[in-house]
């Protein structure tokens, strides 16, 4: 409860002052105060990221992999969608489902709408604060007692999620930068006990890839020295 509360707290100082923002103006607010654009921040920009998080299920750690696609507006503003999905194993011997089996394996796929909030940003450092709204699927499969290698599938479930998380990120070079993060996942719809295993904290490493600026940078020496 003390993390939700640290997330929801910080998504609060996030978004204070938003929409005033969303103006021709030529500064934005971060932590310390106001700060300028440079012309070449101050624009629309493609955004993209490969999003790697670590989660809970059933007190073990297990990965997600996801994409991240999208825009940046004015520096401190990302918008876009976000498709993540399983990338570890999952097993539960405790469930729900009336199937003439000892353990179903889950398959755990989704798709967010996300917004990024800047909090502060230099040549080399970035802190923001992300929301994620989505929905997605579980995918339940038990092992065929007549031919082990054969799987049967269940019924898939429908579930809603929202994701909360601050981050900090540092640029190694122009092009490219690596992040990590804490936040929570929260899981509705899937049934009590789903709900339950699904919604759990995680941890984000983030991998950005400014590959449009890569490309400029080709052509554009000043490329180089944007952030």
């Amino acid at each position: 409860m003390e993390l939700r509360a640290f997330l929801l707290i910080s998504f609060l100082v996030a978004f204070t002052g938003v929409k005033a923002q969303w103006t021709d103006k030529s500064d934005v607010m971060i932590l310390g105060g106001a700060c300028e654009l440079m012309p070449y921040q101050n624009k629309l920009k493609p955004d993209f990221s490969v999003d790697a998080r670590r989660t809970l299920f059933q007190k073990r750690w297990i990965a997600v992999m996801g994409l991240k696609f999208g825009a940046e507006y004015r520096r401190v503003h990302r918008m876009g969608i976000g498709v993540y999905f399983l990338n570890s194993r999952v097993f539960d011997s405790d469930f729900e489902f009336d199937i003439a089996a000892g353990k179903v394996e889950y398959e755990f796929r989704y798709t967010t709408l996300y917004y990024d909030r800047v909090l502060f940003f230099n040549r080399k450092w970035e802190v923001g604060a992300t929301l994620h709204l989505g929905g997605g699927k579980v995918r339940p499969f038990f092992q065929n007692p007549d031919n082990p290698n054969d799987r049967i599938a269940v019924e898939p479930i429908d579930f809603s999620t929202v994701e909360l998380a601050v981050y900090g990120e540092y640029n190694v070079l122009y092009w490219i930068g690596v992040g990590a993060g804490i936040g929570h996942r929260g899981v509705f719809g899937a049934g009590k006990s789903l709900n339950k295993e699904f919604s759990a904290p995680i941890f984000v490493a983030n991998l950005q890839l400014k590959l449009f600026k890569l490309a400029r940078s080709f052509y554009d020496e000043s490329a180089k020295n944007e952030f």
